[in-house]
């Protein structure tokens, strides 16, 4: 079953990104962010989201889908 942690973490390894680069990538202090995100432990808010996409360049859609 995906998730929307997983989606991030597979979109993240597919673009060869490590955590803490994805996270200056978005503009988020550090990759503890990023690594709650990939273990469902929360979810990024709407504009993180929305950039998370940007950066992938998937839609919001393709990444939140579960």
């Amino acid at each position: 079953m995906s998730t929307l942690g997983k989606n991030i973490r597979n979109l993240r390894l597919k673009n060869c990104l490590s955590q803490a680069a994805l996270a200056d990538l978005i503009n988020i202090p550090s990759q503890s962010k990023i690594s709650a995100w990939e273990s469902d432990k929360s979810i990024p808010n709407l504009l993180k989201a929305q950039r998370l996409a940007q950066v992938f360049g998937v839609n919001l859609d393709f990444l939140v889908q579960v």
